[in-house]
């Protein structure tokens, strides 16, 4: 069975109280301790950090495509401040601009002279709950895969692994993350999904914008 068959008989050892009969040394709790450093998983590990992220801490620009199976895909450009002020627009085909900012979300059809409300939300709260739900659907990740390659002339570590998402609907995901050496900036991350209804692929090339500006409606 090997190292995992073992460990697991020493934890069935531990848990049916037969350390405090046979006073099991301390040197055994050591070796339970390296044996599951070496049942870790770094790659796993490093996935996870990576999926946990709500933000790059920084403003940035996202080119976002969209392709569901057997449609021809779409295209946006999503403008990131903070988790309260962020701008997505539309591109292929051209559509209404939405605007989170403040507690409101917003739409305008003249791309930025006006804005509507359309309706309140309390963004800490759906932060909170994205970090919930984040933390629920890790708690899936498996079959992860680490490599090096080079992106546009930089290297980049590339973070991959399956993951089932909950919310909503129940998917079935392999994402897979671009994450540059230089500063640790995740430059690209794809996403293919499949549920029972559909396939779909998002695929996000993402940038530092440094001094972006969004609009604040009146």
């Amino acid at each position: 069975m090997g190292m995992a068959g073992d460990f697991g008989r020493f934890l069935k050892f531990i848990s049916m109280g037969a350390f405090m009969k046979y006073r099991v040394p301390a040197v055994l709790f050591l070796l339970a301790g390296s044996m599951q450093s070496a049942l870790a998983d770094p790659c796993q590990d490093r996935f996870t950090e990576l999926y946990l992220q709500l933000d790059q801490t920084t403003p940035t620009k996202t080119q976002v495509t969209t392709a569901f199976k057997g449609a021809p895909p779409t295209t946006n450009d999503f403008f990131y401040l903070s988790q309260d002020h962020y701008l997505t627009v539309p591109t292929t085909p051209e559509g209404p601009w939405v605007l989170g900012y403040g507690n409101v979300l917003y739409q305008s059809a003249d791309q930025g002279s006006t804005w509507e409300k359309i309706r309140e939300m309390d963004t800490g709260q759906n932060a909170d709950q994205a970090r919930v739900d984040k933390e629920t659907n890790a708690d899936t990740i498996r079959n992860a895969a680490c490599s090096e390659e080079e992106l546009e002339g930089e290297a980049v570590e590339v973070v991959a692994a399956d993951i089932t998402v909950s919310q909503g609907m129940v998917t079935e995901n392999r994402y897979t993350y671009f994450v540059r050496r230089s500063d640790d900036f995740i430059v690209k991350a794809i996403y293919d999904s499949k549920a029972p209804s559909f396939e779909m692929v998002t695929t996000q090339v993402i940038e530092k914008a440094p001094g972006l500006n969004l609009p604040v409606p009146e």
